[in-house]
């Protein structure tokens, strides 16, 4: 016995195999073909952070090949990844050393990025002299404000179809963090297989103008397709009266006087006229559609509405068609907005082809001279040429709207056009045959322009933000602070009667003038986090940009108040009832711009609480600050379920928030979602929100449904979708609103 317990036990250890695939492969557990980077990362967008292990534990970065560990000279970081790549360990602390792991490759990947051209913007030396010649201490050090991996973009492909948004896009702002917290879930793959009860869209690809599935007909049967005189009627009154829509493009007195020359002689109207006339027709049944009360419900299902919206769509187009819309010509921009708008009146989701419908108008202004102020061409008149400016103004204005819920270059260069504002007059202050245009009005008294100039001063300088946000060169935190200067200024300039201050100081105004502070206020905090959000990225933590995460955190959620408070009011007896048919989905946009930004900062929180190892990130938020995100995220949350019904995307959103609220504690509001989602599995609640670099699975473009507009709110969920649809009205489109 004695012999036997001196016998020295031996122990044998499994002997480790050389791992031959990337990390990302290893993980989805698909062939990988060990190139650097792998076809599987490349397709994916990826090939930055196609990680592969050598046979001697050295870590290889797939973007280049690069060694990233172990040499002398690479610091203390790159061994940090050899050892976490290589030392086995258990399950319970690989997510700690995936998150080091991700840290560190984020930096290393923000040290190789190429310098770049110098800014635009003056910049400022922010090192002395006399401070060159001793070496600064780590709160002297000025980090520039180079790009990370998220600020060029993503591009998403799948069906072997490429799609790309920019990094001012609220998709992008996802890329940040790593699909490597993805390690202990399933199959990346399976993050597509949602159950999608969605209906169908359309029936035909938008818009149908560039599809040209449209008979020809002559303008006389097209003419003869008018209802009577009485209905045309309501429908142009109420199109002056209640749609304000595009306001300024079409001068009320102008087209009223030839609205009566063209039924004493209907056939000598112009084919193009003609299409004006059935646009306005068109958007009129349109708002009638959207417009009707409960009460009225029973009257509405005896009109043949929808075939009367249809039938004005299709006039329009063919008499576009008929006068050669693409050679441009008198009434040809105004017909192809109003167009357009009847297109995205009641778009659920925003289309790629409605960005190419804005291009072709935007290019036809361009090929008419719209882009050029009329001062400068004497054969224009006085009135042509500040009408001309107001159908610029709105050109510009839906140039920047599209681009932006797309993700995708606006068209129009501020460097390219002179146009100057259009003036605040009303219609009856000038005609065709005045010889001077009356001056501006004081902007203390409202105008249907008034509007346009505000927002169109906001854009401006969002056209500039976007331009830094989303350039790969560099620009120096001093552009970053002059810019945030110059949207302060913006937001000063706005006029007090549209100037939001409160829900409690707009009760004595009209549903209208609530919206439009509502959307003007929106679109100021859009413009401070597209602004600001890059220095949320734990590659930017130090001190000096507290002010920039502070200021994007803050607009997020006042974003999401506002969003609160809409949702509230557009309701039965609500303040913004009666124009409800207002909110657009470029509110929707910025509504989910606002969530991603609280669900990142929400996730970086539950992570350093995880991980100890990163309380070095960033500290700013206290858990007093993340209770009120929390509670910001829930109320969204809600409103994103009533989506569900009409749109995938929302589903997406909702299968997110359950996710990050669900790590951060407490299931008792999980009711919102009753009748609206299953619950959903532990692989689809992770893969929509941590996945980022396949983020656009994740609140980015579905390229099946060419889309990455958010559509509006749609329905109560138990079994209310089809009364609150036809009821509420909030739908999609009115960019001009």
């Amino acid at each position: 016995m004695s012999g036997i317990a001196s016998t020295p036990i031996v122990s044998y250890r499994r002997r480790e195999k050389p791992q031959l695939s990337c990390h990302a492969c290893r993980r989805r557990k698909v062939r990988c073909d060990r190139l650097h980077p792998c076809s599987n990362c490349t397709s994916r967008g990826q090939g930055s952070s196609c990680i592969f292990t050598n046979a001697h534990g050295n870590t290889l970065q797939g973007g280049n090949g690069r060694t990233v560990n172990p040499k002398p000279d690479d610091g203390p970081g790159a061994t940090v990844i050899s050892d976490i790549a290589t030392i086995p360990g258990n399950a319970a602390n690989m997510k700690s050393r995936i998150d080091q792991l991700e840290s560190l490759v984020l930096n290393l990947m923000h040290q190789n990025v190429p310098t770049s051209h110098p800014s635009p913007l003056q910049e400022l030396d922010l090192v002395s002299p006399s401070q060159r010649d001793h070496p600064p201490t780590n709160s002297e050090i000025q980090y520039p404000v180079s790009p990370s991996p998220s600020d060029y973009g993503r591009i998403s492909i799948r069906q072997s179809r490429p799609s790309y948004v920019n990094s001012s896009h609220w998709a992008a702002i996802l890329d940040s963090i790593s699909e490597l917290r993805n390690h202990l879930a399933q199959d990346e793959d399976n993050s597509h297989q949602i159950h999608d009860s969605v209906r169908p869209q359309t029936r035909f690809p938008k818009p149908q103008l560039l599809y040209s599935g449209i008979t020809y007909e002559t303008p006389v049967s097209i003419i003869k397709s008018l209802p009577s005189r009485a209905v045309v009627d309501r429908l142009i009154s109420r199109y002056f009266n209640l749609l304000d829509i595009a306001p300024g493009v079409v001068h009320s007195t102008q087209f009223l006087r030839e609205y009566e020359e063209f039924w004493k002689a209907p056939d000598n109207a112009p084919v193009m006229w003609v299409g004006l006339l059935f646009s306005m027709m068109c958007l009129s049944t349109q708002l009638q559609q959207m417009s009707l009360s409960p009460g009225d419900s029973a009257r509405a299902q005896s009109l043949p509405a929808e075939d009367a919206v249809n039938l004005y769509r299709t006039k329009t187009i063919q008499c576009l068609l008929l006068g050669h819309y693409t050679k441009g010509g008198r009434y040809t921009l105004e017909t192809l907005i109003l167009y357009f708008l009847t297109e995205c009146f009641n778009l659920k989701d925003m289309e790629i082809g409605i960005w190419v419908l804005v291009g072709t108008i935007v290019q036809i202004a361009m090929h008419m001279g719209y882009h050029r102020d009329a001062k400068h061409f004497p054969n224009i008149s006085p009135f042509a040429g500040e009408m001309r400016r107001r159908v610029w103004a709105m050109i510009v204005q839906l140039d920047i709207g599209v681009s932006t819920q797309l993700g995708l270059p606006r068209m129009v260069k501020e460097r390219q056009t002179d146009t100057a504002e259009p003036r605040n007059l009303h219609d009856s202050d000038f005609d065709e045959s005045v010889v001077d245009l009356p001056r501006s009005r004081p902007e203390t008294e409202v105008t249907p322009t008034l509007y346009v100039l505000a927002k169109l001063r906001l854009l401006s300088v969002g056209a500039k933000v976007a331009d830094v946000a989303t350039e790969p060169r560099t620009h120096s935190y001093a552009d970053i602070l002059e810019l945030d200067r110059k949207v302060q200024e913006a937001q000063a300039g706005i006029p007090s009667s549209l100037k939001w201050t409160g829900l409690g100081a707009s009760l004595n105004v009209s549903s209208q003038t609530i919206i439009q502070r509502i959307w003007l206020e929106v679109i100021v905090q859009q413009l401070k986090i597209v602004l600001h959000k890059k220095f949320l990225d734990p590659i930017r933590i130090q001190e000096q940009y507290r002010s920039s995460r502070n200021a994007c955190i803050d607009a997020a959620m006042k974003i999401l108040d506002l969003q609160r408070i809409v949702d509230e009011e557009i309701q039965a007896d609500g303040l913004l009832y009666q124009s409800r048919w207002r909110v657009s989905s470029a509110f929707s946009n910025d509504f989910l711009l606002a969530t991603s930004i609280l669900c990142y900062c929400l996730q970086a929180y539950i992570e350093r609480e995880r991980s100890p190892s990163m309380s070095s990130g960033n500290t700013d938020l206290e858990p007093m600050e993340m209770d009120k995100i929390r509670i910001l995220l829930r109320t969204a949350q809600g409103i994103w379920a009533r989506q569900c019904a009409e749109s995938k995307e929302a589903r997406k959103a909702v299968s997110a928030l359950q996710y990050v609220l669900g790590n951060f504690g407490g299931g008792a509001e999980d009711h919102v979602l009753d009748g609206v989602l299953s619950p959903p599995t532990p692989s689809a609640a992770v893969s929509y929100f941590p996945d980022f670099t396949s983020s656009y699975d994740f609140l980015g473009p579905d390229l099946e449904s060419e889309s990455s507009g958010w559509p509006a709110f749609a329905s109560d969920s138990n079994g209310e979708i089809e009364r609150w649809g036809r009821t509420s009205g909030f739908q999609q489109m009115n960019l001009s609103s």
